[in-house]
Order: C-alpha cells, then sequence, then structure tokens
C-alpha cells in the first residue's frame, strides 16, 4: 500500500491521459529490477492502475444500481485489495484539496465501498435476495396500516410500484413517499425538504404527476434559486406518479433559508402552469457571470454516450465548464431528444464539471441506434459553450 502511495501519480509525467495505466507499467519494470516478488508486484501495479476506480465510480455511477458494485466487485476481485484501494483513494482525494475531498464525497465513497465489500463477501445479489428484501419492506410498511382497508390501499399502491423503487428505497422513506402521494390530491407537485445527516445537504422529495419535462423544469428552478444539485434519483410509478429525490447544497444564505425554499417552491409552481419561462429566465441570471464562460481556448466540452455499463439504462456523460442554467440546459435537450432522465450525477474533473445522467426513451427503452445516439449527442452540444467532442 506505501509503494502504490509513493508511486501512484509517477504517470504524469506526460502531456497526454491514461497516467494511471502508464504509471503502473513504469512502477511494474523498477520493482522487477528491485527483485520484488510477483504477488506483491501485482498488487502494487494493480492499485496504480485502479486508484481512480472507487473514486470515479462513487461520483459518476448511480450507486443504487447493483450493477455499478458487481462491476467494482468484479475488478477487485478480493477484500483485502479493496481495503487497501480504500485508503489509497481516500489519502489521494484528501491530498488533492477540497475539491476532490468533502463530506459529500466521503459519503458516496463510503457507500460503495460497503456494497463492493458486501459483495465480496457474500456474492453477488441473487433474485431470491432481492425479493425477500422487498417483501420484508413491504411488512414494515404493512405495520403502519391500522385496519384492513389502510392495508389492502397499501396492496394496491405496491402493485404500481416499480420493482427498482422497491428494492433500492428503504421502507421508512416508501412511507414517506406514500404520505406525501396521499397529499397530493389535485395539485402538480408536493414536496418536502429535510435535512441529511450531513448538515451541509437537504434532501428534497417531489411527488408529482409525471409530465414531460418535469426533471428540467425542477433544475432550472433550483439553478435559479442557487441551489446546486449534487444527485438525483427518479422513479416513476404505474399510476402516473413521478418521485423526484434530490440531493442538493442548502440556499447560500441559510439565515432566510425557509424562504428561499418558498421562493423555489412558488418558481416551479409558476413553471409548471407556463407563466414562468424557465429559458429566459436563466438567461438573466447569466448576464452576471458572463465573464465566466468558458473561452475559445479552454479545453473543449465532451459528450460520451455509455451503452455498457448498465443493462437498463444508456448513460450520458457531458464534460464542460461550469455555469448558471448548465444542468438546465443539458436536461431540456434531453427532454426535447425525447429522453426521461431517472438518475444525475454531478461531479467534477480539475476546472470541468462533469454530469452524467441514467436515460430512457419515452418508450422505457435503452437508447443505442447509432444515429439517434449521434442526434442526442449534437442537441447537448448545442446547448454548451464553446467547442464540442462527441465521443
Amino acid at each position: 500500500l506505501l509503494w502504490a502511495a509513493l508511486f501512484h501519480d509517477i504517470g504524469k509525467g506526460e502531456p497526454t491521459g491514461g497516467h494511471s495505466q502508464r504509471g503502473a507499467k513504469i512502477v511494474n519494470d523498477i520493482l522487477k529490477k528491485r527483485g520484488f516478488k510477483k504477488s506483491d508486484i501485482e498488487t502494487i501495479t494493480f492499485l496504480i492502475n485502479e486508484h481512480l476506480l472507487l473514486i470515479k465510480t462513487a461520483s459518476r455511477r448511480d450507486l443504487n444500481d447493483e450493477e455499478t458494485a458487481i462491476a467494482c466487485a468484479r475488478k477487485i476481485k478480493d477484500i483485502e485489495r479493496l481495503i487497501m484501494l480504500y485508503l489509497l483513494t481516500v489519502s489521494d482525494s484528501i491530498s488533492t484539496g477540497s475539491k476532490a475531498w468533502n463530506d459529500w464525497t466521503s459519503v458516496l465513497l463510503k457507500n460503495l465501498f460497503l456494497k463492493v465489500l458486501s459483495i465480496l463477501r457474500k456474492g453477488e445479489l441473487a433474485t431470491g435476495e432481492a425479493v425477500e428484501t422487498v417483501n420484508k419492506k413491504k411488512e414494515e410498511v404493512f405495520l403502519s396500516a391500522s385496519s384492513l382497508q389502510a392495508r389492502q390501499e397499501l396492496e394496491r399502491l405496491f402493485e404500481v410500484m416499480s420493482p427498482r423503487y422497491l428494492l433500492y428505497t428503504s421502507a421508512r422513506d416508501i412511507l414517506e413517499h406514500i404520505r406525501l402521494y396521499k397529499s397530493l390530491g389535485n395539485a402538480d407537485f408536493v414536496w418536502k425538504v429535510t435535512r441529511t445527516s450531513d448538515s451541509n445537504t437537504r434532501a428534497v422529495t417531489i411527488c408529482a404527476k409525471d409530465r414531460p419535462g418535469l426533471f428540467s423544469k425542477i433544475a432550472g428552478v433550483f439553478t435559479l434559486n442557487s441551489i446546486d444539485i449534487l444527485d438525483t434519483q427518479a422513479y416513476t410509478w404505474r399510476n402516473n406518479i413521478a418521485l423526484d429525490i434530490f440531493e442538493v447544497k442548502p440556499p447560500l444564505d441559510q439565515i432566510f433559508e425557509t424562504e428561499r425554499w418558498a421562493k423555489a417552491e412558488d418558481n416551479l409552481k409558476s413553471a409548471l402552469s407556463g407563466e414562468l419561462n424557465l429559458t429566459e429566465a436563466l438567461k438573466e441570471k447569466m448576464l452576471a457571470y458572463r465573464t465566466f464562460r468558458p473561452r475559445a481556448s479552454q479545453r473543449p466540452n465532451r459528450i460520451v454516450v455509455d451503452n455498457e455499463s448498465s443493462s437498463f439504462f444508456t448513460i450520458i456523460e457531458v464534460f464542460a465548464y461550469d455555469f448558471p442554467g448548465l444542468l438546465f440546459s443539458i436536461t431540456d435537450a434531453l427532454f426535447r431528444s425525447g429522453l426521461d432522465v431517472w438518475v444525475s450525477k454531478i461531479a467534477t474533473k480539475v476546472d470541468q464539471v462533469i454530469d452524467i445522467f441514467y436515460v430512457r426513451d419515452f418508450d422505457g427503452q435503452k437508447v443505442d441506434v447509432p444515429d439517434r445516439v449521434l442526434a442526442i449527442k449534437k442537441a447537448i452540444a448545442d446547448v454548451l459553450p464553446g467547442t464540442s467532442q462527441l465521443l
């Protein structure tokens, strides 16, 4: 572990990418000349080659997708390597600075570590175990039923909830979502803002009648109110109810936080009714940030479409320079391209941000037809300042 920590960035001596792989090769040659045991060389070079695996996965992939942790476990293979890789990742991130290591990153990395550790100990999640997990949650929720009629109502609601939602949502949160749903009535949406265990973030749960472009409007309203989105999960029940769960940074002025949330709620009502044109409102907001927009001399944007990492979603990664309205602009382009956003994550890479989206088309399918993939990339590129690489 100490040798890996010493040499992990040795491959950065060249301006091209791929420093992890280049560094592993350099160290392999050094250690062979120094007479290290073959098994030690394999472990050290593995740690160097994969020293970005956990942090990239934690910050750029959906940790509720079992395939994410399984892919890591298959690559890491044993618990000792996982522990060493985790320690190397933590120390590397802390030494890099606050952009690479903060409370949010710590939580994401720990969650991924525990998921991979569980898989390495118990094996990959089997269908039978998943069914048992869902059934246990249902029984916990049923305990809240005060009568046979209430239990029957819960059973009807379980019928419209997706397997993915039931598997990855805690019984406590399912109960809270049911309460929100019951309070929806004829309103367009209801939401609840709660402090998370990390006092520097808030969880915003929005229950709404599903409609095209809902996600992008919510993202636009948050941007309009200077509320930074860290992570999202989107679920749609079969009765046309959308549950969007946002992990966000609180408003900048926390003394008036309640008032800021009330204003954001009013903005969302206006946006959904058509009274507020978010595109125009965000253009006005961007005028104050005009000097911070990307210049042509900076690195180009990159748009990457991945149809390999998930069996159920197309994953779109957008590397770009941040500006007010970036997330809204991209999600609006995705909506106009006929895509629903199910998960989004926001990460950073040096001076750029990376917006990651798990998407399906309006029919619930992945997008893998080459012409359509290219059209989606172009639609995103059109809303980004500067030039874009379509990868």
